[in-house]
């Protein structure tokens, strides 16, 4: 199996235990408190990161691709923080399947900023998604 299938699995694996798990904690968490807790989570990996990859770090204030990476993960947190929001008041089941529809609008995105082609097998993947969001989330 290809190392990038294997990472998209966990991946897979992991965000889907996120959305059950903060479900689980919103029964008796504020969405805001339950951010704030999470945070605690997120330091921990952003800890090992620094641990394991200390050696790769630099940061240039003039290169834009370093400040890409920076909002990236700002936009990436307030969307963490924002699933909590939604999360805590409607059903993990729905709410976890509209929000990873995310990857239509990174086609559409890259189609438009990156050039990137669109063809027939994503225009088809991103309308079965759709339809498939349409139906898990009666």
């Amino acid at each position: 199996m290809k190392t990038w299938l294997i990472l998209s699995l966990l991946v897979m694996c992991c965000w889907g235990v996120w959305g059950l798990l903060g479900k689980l904690a919103s029964r008796t968490v504020s969405s805001q408190n339950l951010m704030l807790l999470s945070s605690f989570g997120f330091l921990i990996v952003f800890l090992l990161s620094i641990i394991l990859f200390h050696k790769y770090f630099s940061f240039q204030f003039n290169n834009v691709d370093h400040w890409y990476a920076i909002v990236g993960g700002f936009v990436g947190s307030a969307g963490g923080l924002l699933l909590y929001f939604a999360i805590s008041k409607g059903d993990a089941s729905k709410v976890v399947c509209i929000s990873a529809m995310y990857p239509a609008l990174t086609v559409i995105l890259s189609f438009a900023v990156l050039k990137e082609d669109i063809t027939l097998y994503k225009v088809l993947g991103i309308v079965f998604a759709l339809f498939g969001v349409f139906l898990l989330s009666k």
